[in-house]
């Protein structure tokens, strides 16, 4: 077999395996969204410090933190949306929040950034 063939095979199957696994996530998953009225008492300790970190920095109108790892607090998956961010890149957006949750990204098994 061919090796354009064997890669096309797999980046096939690959699809349908992150189709089938984002499908699993949002029927199992509870995205909690916190707005500034939002009860903290909702929150881990670990989502209470990143929101609170990424909330007096960027002052968002959308900001989403969860904790994606089973609430062990290795993963977390963020949702932010800012008017810090107008017209720069998304690089450059994701930047930002790195270097902001930079010291806490160290102790993360891993951090997914959505903006």
């Amino acid at each position: 077999m061919s090796n354009i063939l064997k890669r096309t095979i797999f980046q096939r199957n690959f699809r349908k395996f992150n189709q089938r696994r984002i499908t699993q996530n949002i029927q199992t998953r509870i995205i909690r969204c916190f707005n500034d009225d939002a009860s903290s008492s909702q929150l881990t300790e670990g989502e209470k410090y990143l929101y609170g970190k990424l909330h007096s920095k960027f002052q968002p109108t959308k900001l989403q933190v969860e904790d994606i790892s089973g609430a062990c607090g290795s993963m977390y998956a963020i949702e932010i949306s800012s008017k810090a961010f107008k017209g720069l890149s998304v690089i450059k957006q994701h930047r930002l929040v790195n270097d902001l949750l930079q010291d806490d990204i160290k102790k993360m098994h891993g951090v997914r950034v959505i903006i």
